[in-house]
């Protein structure tokens, strides 16, 4: 069967299971299509591209990120100062947040949720995105105190991200593992109605949210009544929505589709002004078949990546040879001419040196094992990408075996360990935003799903957070980055790019960006 007669299928399938109640909510509702979801909605303890997708509409953190990705707004607090020493954060609070039950938000909410961040019991994994804490305490209602053992260089943009959000402790309290599973009382545009897993969630309009950041032309409340976030894991189901008009809004259709949408008269399609997002495979080098360093730099070798970007990509993503961006802040430009480029035959002769010797298969052996690694990968965002690595490897000899999977699924089956490789989309601010949430020690086992431990990068990270001027910042981070690619610790495949694909009842709106989410607060969003 075709590509376009598979996509009529779906169609019909679609329309004859959505039409009915679509129309009868269309007044008042926006339908969202998302490829997956997360296993429970707490942005303490849970890493993932949906999660945030969610938690931007139910929660808000102190501080907000405007399009730029660099410039830091007020949300739940209106101002802030820092100390000269660059250990003490005052942030003054609003009055007028409340929580969806209609609760005022206090100092002490505010307190409690980053001192759950930063618990040792909630095992955040980006814990270590909170800086040294020495204490976080409520000098009166609109008041926190946030004091550090010693500087933090990135706090601020940290307080714009999703494991900052504040939670209510009640709930928390009273659901326990069900928190984020049957319930979640936040303070943002969106509060919970209900959660099917595998099928859709549905938020309805926060009517008190008038705190809304500067950035946006409405400051709230949400002018959209209800949100419907449908999972719809096949690529063609949410095109053929989309094109149906049972669907008003995206970021998650196929590439090659988009300059279909971008032709449609019916549609408009966004793009951030800033965005940092890149697609990898990471290698666990604590396992036997790919902690030679030889193994994972052939592999890096292998990999044509403009082809990639190109062929399974369509010109819609940058090739991406480094971890970080050249735009983003504290890139080392010095990357650019230490990576390798392309070079099978470079890619051969350092399996040979590692003792990978080809068999008559082709497939490379040693000591009578098969250079065969497991690679896990979250499904759909990657899976066209892996069958191609897949493809690119084996020219070198490695039998890479694919286990791709739901993204729900993914996180689960990567928290068992048991695997070489996996993929991942690792959204991130800055090249000590990367460095530190992904390759710190600290970081071990999540987000550093390679188990990858080098004291002086370890070193050379904790200098940069800790300094007070912008320089010595930079530098240190820097030479962070010069150990962890020298390293092979991941493969890049490609600096991604977002699109919002929105129909025709809704009028046109700027795409954000923030931790790869297009749709951030919602405001702007409005019904013709």
């Amino acid at each position: 069967m075709t590509r376009l007669s598979k996509l009529a299928v779906l169609f019909c399938a679609w329309i004859a299971s959505h039409t009915l109640a679509h129309a009868q909510n269309a007044a008042s509702q926006v339908t969202v299509l998302r490829a997956a979801e997360a296993e429970r909605y707490d942005p303490q303890k849970i890493v993932s591209r949906p999660m945030n997708e969610v938690m931007f509409l139910l929660a808000d953190t102190l501080l907000a990120l405007d399009y730029d990705q660099k410039t830091i707004k007020p949300l739940l607090a209106r101002s802030w100062s820092v100390s000269a020493d660059g250990l003490t954060y005052r942030f003054a609070l609003r009055d007028d947040v409340r929580y969806c039950d209609g609760r005022p938000m206090k100092a002490e909410d505010v307190v409690y949720s980053l001192k759950r961040w930063i618990a040792p019991e909630t095992r955040a994994p980006l814990a270590n995105q909170a800086g040294s804490v020495k204490d976080i305490r409520a000098e009166d209602e609109t008041t926190v105190v946030y004091e550090l053992a010693e500087p933090y260089s990135e706090l601020l943009i940290n307080l714009t991200q999703v494991s900052s959000s504040i939670v209510d402790r009640n709930e928390v309290e009273k659901l326990g593992p069900d928190f984020g599973v049957k319930h979640f009382n936040g303070t943002g545009p969106y509060c919970w109605v209900r959660w099917l897993p595998r099928n859709e969630m549905v938020l309805k309009r926060n009517q008190a949210y008038v705190w809304g950041p500067d950035f946006y032309q409405n400051r709230g409340p949400a002018q959209v009544e209800q949100l419907v976030l449908k999972q719809v894991p096949d690529e063609g189901t949410r095109m053929a929505a989309m094109m149906a008009g049972q669907a008003d809004l995206t970021q998650y259709v196929p590439r090659w589709s988009i300059s279909r949408f971008e032709g449609a008269r019916q549609f408009t399609v966004a793009r951030p002004q800033a965005y940092f997002s890149l697609l990898y495979l990471g290698f666990k080098t604590d396992r036997p078949l790919v902690s030679d360093v030889r193994v994972r730099k052939a592999m890096n070798l292998a990999l044509n990546r403009d082809e990639l970007a190109r062929s399974v990509f369509f010109g819609r993503a940058e090739p991406a040879s480094a971890y970080i961006h050249p735009q983003a802040t504290d890139y080392n430009a010095e990357l650019a001419t230490i990576l390798p480029k392309f070079d099978l035959a470079q890619a051969n002769a350092l399996l040979d040196s590692a003792g990978w010797i080809r068999g008559a298969d082709g497939f490379r052996v040693k000591d009578g094992v098969r250079l065969a690694p497991v690679v896990v990968i979250p499904a759909p965002i990657l899976a066209d990408a892996a069958q191609a690595i897949q493809g690119s490897l084996r020219q070198i000899g490695v039998d890479v075996r694919l286990e791709l999977l739901d993204g729900a699924v993914f996180f689960q089956r990567a928290s068992q360990q048991d695997f070489e490789m996996y993929g991942l989309q690792q959204p991130y601010l800055t090249a000590g935003m990367m460095m530190a949430d992904n390759f710190s020690s600290k970081a071990i086992p999540a987000p550093n799903r390679m188990n990858w431990r080098n004291a002086e990068f370890d070193a050379l990270l904790r200098s940069g957070r800790s300094a007070t001027d912008a320089a010595n910042r930079s530098e240190a981070f820097k030479q962070a980055q010069l150990i962890a690619h020298r390293d092979f610790v991941w493969m890049p495949l490609v600096h991604d790019q977002a699109y919002m694909v929105i129909g025709s009842r809704l009028t046109p709106m700027k795409a954000h960006g923030n931790q790869a989410v297009t749709l951030y607060k919602g405001l702007d969003m409005r019904l013709k």
